[in-house]
């Protein structure tokens, strides 16, 4: 109990201390949540996957991360229709609850809570945090496959067949951070040290800026939608996304580890609690733009981010005492 109070205080308290203020500010000042959602889209998180990603030591187990993380989302997406067997949802509402399922929030609060979490107890070695890296690059390596997936596939869904597969696949060609990932693992090539080179101070700033802003942009959000989503419905999609989530990228990756061969327990830790995230805030911007359920889709995402206050310390330390370090 103990260690669940620590790891609430520690990881899940800063996050929604982030949240509220841009919840709080939004309410006094009425922030242009247009232009906070394209400063992060456009400039800053490509910058933090950018270097991320350049600084990281990536290795074969990033690749192994990635392919995991490819077969949880699509694993998420086959529960949803062995669900919908008994449910009997409509074509449309179901193509809701399945993007709220499948895809998280992993670029906003994903990378935060990871941060948060390895950079304290019981992560803490001789007052040093050397698991914090890794576990970002775990983060990071899920959420590249989630962005991608989201930004094409999600689209397609929420469009129930209004988009064809020719524009799922030129939509990838004008997400910013598809170019941030091929760039730094081109530089990753390169015979010198970007580091070094004035561009490099201007990446590291944007980069930095971008935990504050996103939770600030997600707070923004979240002050603007109701907060009336206790209704059967709603806590369906919740559930798939806050309890089987995790639970499903656990077994998945017990199943990967005696099939593939061993993960790393941080990076093992890392894919369970990025699956463990609220569902990501593009679903419901996708079905609004779709009008497909937009009311639906939002009072996903706000509940299953509410509630992921009381889930996220579980299932930390579900992770942590499942791959054990």
């Amino acid at each position: 109990m103990n260690l669940i109070i620590h790891i609430f205080l520690t990881s899940i308290v800063p996050i929604l201390l982030l949240i509220g203020g841009g919840f709080f500010i939004d309410k006094k000042f009425n922030l242009d949540l247009r232009t906070l959602s394209k400063l992060n889209f456009y400039i800053l998180l490509p910058a933090f996957i950018f270097q991320s990603l350049y600084t990281a030591p990536l290795n074969h187990e990033s690749f192994e991360i990635a392919l995991c993380a490819f077969v949880i989302m699509f694993s998420n997406s086959g529960l949803v229709s062995f669900l919908n067997l008994f449910l009997h949802y409509d074509k449309m509402k179901v193509q809701i609850i399945r993007n709220s399922t499948m895809f998280n929030n992993g670029g906003n609060i994903g990378v935060a809570i990871a941060t948060f979490v390895f950079s304290n107890m019981p992560y803490v070695v001789n007052g040093t945090t050397p698991y914090v890296q890794l576990g970002i690059v775990a983060v990071v390596s899920t959420f590249v496959i989630q962005t991608i997936g989201c930004n094409t596939l999600g689209f397609y869904q929420a469009g129930v067949g209004r988009l064809t597969r020719r524009d799922a696949l030129s939509l990838i060609f004008h997400m910013p951070i598809v170019y941030a990932v091929i760039a730094s693992l081109l530089f990753k090539l390169a015979p010198f040290d970007l580091t070094k080179f004035i561009i490099w101070p201007p990446v590291h700033y944007y980069a930095a800026a971008f935990v504050g802003l996103s939770m600030i942009t997600l707070g923004t959000q979240l002050s603007r939608s109701s907060l009336n989503f206790f209704k059967k419905d709603v806590m369906i999609g919740t559930a798939l996304r806050l309890l089987a989530g995790p639970a499903l990228a656990a077994l998945i990756v017990i199943i990967f580890i005696h099939v593939y061969g061993p993960l790393n327990p941080i990076a093992a830790q890392a894919i369970v609690i990025t699956y463990s995230v609220p569902s990501a805030v593009n679903t419901a911007l996708m079905a609004f733009e779709m009008k497909n359920n937009p009311e639906f889709a939002t009072q996903i995402v706000m509940a299953t981010t509410i509630l992921s206050a009381i889930t996220m310390p579980l299932a930390i330390i579900f992770a942590y005492y499942l791959f054990p370090i």
